[in-house]
């Protein structure tokens, strides 16, 4: 009987983590650049277990990164850009180690640095950041990820190149928070270039990934664990219903 209980419960934990999740990818619809999240639950390997063994339920809770093609939007800031293949922007994080974002939402903060929504500084080909010199304007990225301005003569000017990276296997990597992710030893380690560089595409300035979060797809996903967790719910009560009446037959 116990197993019933645990078999019951752990469907309970199952379904409410898809909930969670899909919770979290309806609340970040709208967010650029935002890859959705997907709950995955692996029952028992051993199609042989038994009530004895007290190993029936789900066992395995992961979630997996959805990275998928995202529509562009475009955007009214000649910072902004939008990457066309499946590589990552290169920014600092806040140690000043690399870390990795499909965000390319960047702006000059105060000092004429390129630098993320955050402050987050986004380097150049050799690492340094890259300045806006005082007097200069009208800053711009193009397709390549050059970065370039007007100097005080009014001609256009390189400022530096931003740095994109890719891995073997993206899903593993790791999800920090505000659309950054670090490597694992499950991503393997990056594969560092610039935009329009052999092998990575171009970038598509003036734009931006919007999120690829599909709405339909996660409605789908609450009501079917909607359904399944009040299954669950019905299937405790039953096993607590038993269990009452065998401990009333021994009395």
């Amino acid at each position: 009987m116990p197993t019933i209980l645990a078999a019951a419960a752990s469907g309970l934990v199952h379904n409410q983590d898809i909930l969670d999740t899909v919770a979290h990818n309806l609340a970040n619809a709208n967010t650029s650049g935002f890859k959705a999240f997907r709950a995955l639950h692996q029952g028992l390997p051993d199609a042989a277990a038994t009530a004895d063994s007290g190993r029936l339920g789900v066992a395995v809770t992961t979630r997996d990164l959805l990275l998928t093609p995202a529509a562009v939007i475009a955007s009214d800031s000649p910072l902004h850009a939008a990457l066309q293949d499946d590589a990552f922007f290169v920014i600092r994080g806040e140690a000043g180690e690399p870390v990795y974002t499909r965000y390319g939402g960047f702006l000059l903060d105060g000092k004429g640095t390129l630098v993320d929504f955050a402050g987050r500084i986004v380097p150049g080909e050799n690492g340094d950041p890259i300045r806006l010199p005082a007097g200069w304007s009208a800053a711009a990225i193009d397709s390549n990820g050059v970065v370039s301005a007007l100097d005080e003569n009014g001609e256009r000017q390189e400022l530096g190149r931003i740095r994109v990276a890719r891995f073997a296997n993206p899903q593993g990597l790791e999800a920090l928070g505000d659309g950054l992710y670090r490597p694992t030893a499950n991503s393997g380690e990056p594969q560092v270039a610039s935009p329009g560089d052999e092998g990575f595409a171009p970038l598509r300035p003036g734009t931006l990934e919007s999120s690829n979060v599909d709405v339909a797809q996660e409605f789908v996903s609450m009501i079917v664990a909607q359904r399944a967790y009040s299954a669950c719910a019905k299937t405790f009560a039953v096993g607590d219903a038993m269990l009452e009446l065998a401990t009333r037959i021994t009395r």
